[in-house]
């Protein structure tokens, strides 16, 4: 009932329906919702994390088992709780912010990386990506036989297979760039080799996956080709047209010593959001346009500095943010309760064997081969280790997969564990084998004295070569990394 204030006739509420309307209740409002989900998952992130940094393992792992622990899982079973803090309509505005996050931190990457080291290194590349692709994925489709009996056999059998062996055969390129952030190496020959595998994975993959997808839907399986070639034609875009306008536009603003002008910013910015959405359209994921858009971004003439201004305004807000909701994400799509029974445990372990040894064997023989004159099989090996990490690629391959009804819940929940296996041991054995080895190398790099303030996320005594970075940057890194 309304009672009407005569003097300026407005409605006026009784008294116990203005004490109801003093708080929102969250569950209905989609903003408050999403604001304690971010802290709730930030909070468990960086706990989880923390406990796990004391074995050295990378954020990672922490990030998809907080998603693990607050989903289906785990918390889930206490009642009320996923209905009021993960509901099911508000899981929508968590993906499109965590995949945003995602599509930053792929164009920080691409900042980070030389193109011209990627250019020169196709030699290397190629002949190890191909080893990296062609025996995984066909071990996986060996293998799909085996988990077919799983599903429906009503489920289209080469399409299973397809998906099958896109879950072993590839690399998780986010992931295995958060490890080689969180390890300090990529910059390094290995993380520049590393990435540069994990992009062709990224295009085959994808092109696997539009034929699965053709082919679950009764569709022709040449719209993997079609994806093939609109991606070609986006990178011959992206390479010859868009770069060297932007390089043009660069030097105009750097001949002018306004490198940082606001406006060249946003055309990066933008040239940055038209390849994450050209990529997308293409069925080509967004991130991937977004890595492309952060190799062309101008790194000459000498004394630019304009990559490493976006990347260290990137850098922060996106790791310690973005990505946490992104990972976190993932494992919330996890039911591990369906993991009940001996058998299923009993093909869990026998898939992590032979998703490493698919994986870890032929790109090691073929980097040993590759660079036997300038590289140890240490090298090799860790080439190896960390191809074989799996992850958030693996798991959109799967859950593509899942939605499309062509894979159970129970085998997205087995390859989930698989990847936080290959995840949670990849570093300790990277370590083992590479990096204790070239540690002694890198300290010979030091001169001066450590100090117990550090960047967030580089080494504070890095070794970087002087002419790569400005004068002003140079001055900002030391006052950074000063006690």
């Amino acid at each position: 009932m309304y009672y009407f204030n005569h003097a300026a006739w407005q409605p006026v509420l009784p008294l116990s329906a203005n004490r109801k309307s003093l708080f929102k209740d969250p569950r209905t409002d989609l903003l408050s919702i999403f604001l304690l989900q971010v802290f709730i998952t930030l909070i468990l992130c960086k706990i989880l994390g923390k406990i796990l940094s004391f074995i050295h393992q990378p954020a990672v792992i922490g990030q998809i088992l907080a998603g693990i622990i607050l989903g289906p899982s785990a918390l889930g079973f206490i009642p009320g709780f996923s209905s009021f803090l993960f509901a099911p309509h508000t899981l929508d505005s968590l993906q499109l912010v965590s995949s945003l996050g995602l599509i930053f931190f792929m164009f920080y990457l691409g900042l980070k990386m030389d193109p011209n080291e990627i250019r020169h290194g196709w030699r290397q590349t190629l002949p190890i990506a191909t080893a990296s692709i062609a025996i995984p994925v066909g071990v996986g489709c060996v293998v799909s036989l085996w988990l077919y009996k799983m599903v429906s056999p009503d489920i289209n059998k080469i399409a299973f297979m397809l998906f099958i062996g896109s879950g072993i055969g590839f690399s998780a390129f986010p992931v295995l760039a958060s490890i080689l952030q969180a390890n300090n190496i990529i910059t390094t020959p290995l993380g520049v080799l590393i990435i540069s595998i994990a992009a062709i994975e990224d295009i085959v993959v994808w092109v696997i996956l539009a034929i699965a997808t053709a082919l679950s839907e009764g569709g022709p399986s040449i719209g993997g080709l079609y994806t093939l070639l609109l991606t070609f034609a986006f990178l011959l875009i992206m390479f010859i047209i868009v770069r060297p306008l932007l390089s043009l536009l660069h030097r105009y603003y750097f001949r002018r010593n306004d490198e940082h002008n606001i406006y060249l910013i946003v055309i990066c910015l933008l040239i940055l959001v038209a390849a994450a959405f050209t990529s997308e359209i293409i069925n080509i994921h967004a991130f991937f346009g977004s890595f492309i858009a952060g190799l062309i971004i101008p790194r000459q003439p000498k004394g630019s500095n304009l990559h490493e201004f976006l990347s260290v305004r990137i850098e922060l807000f996106c790791i310690e943010f973005f990505l946490p909701l992104y990972f976190t994400n993932s494992g919330l799509k996890t039911h591990l309760y369906m993991l009940n029974t001996f058998q299923i445990w009993y093909t869990l372990v026998s898939l992590v064997f032979i998703v490493s040894l698919a994986k870890i064997i032929p790109v090691t023989l073929m980097t040993r081969l590759i660079t036997r004159k300038t590289e140890t099989w240490s090298y090799a090996f860790a080439v190896g280790i960390l191809m074989n990490t799996r992850g958030i690629v693996q798991l959109v391959v799967l859950n593509v997969g899942v939605e499309l009804g062509i894979l159970s819940p129970i085998i997205f929940a087995m390859f989930v564990v698989v990847a936080v296996i290959l995840i949670f041991f990849t570093t300790p054995v990277l370590y083992v084998v590479y990096l204790k080895n070239n540690a002694i190398q890198n300290k010979k790099e030091i001169k001066a004295p450590v100090s117990k303030r550090t960047h967030l996320y580089t080494h504070p005594i890095e070794h970087i070569p002087n002419n790569r970075l400005s004068k002003s940057y140079r001055k900002w890194r030391l006052q950074t990394t000063s006690v």
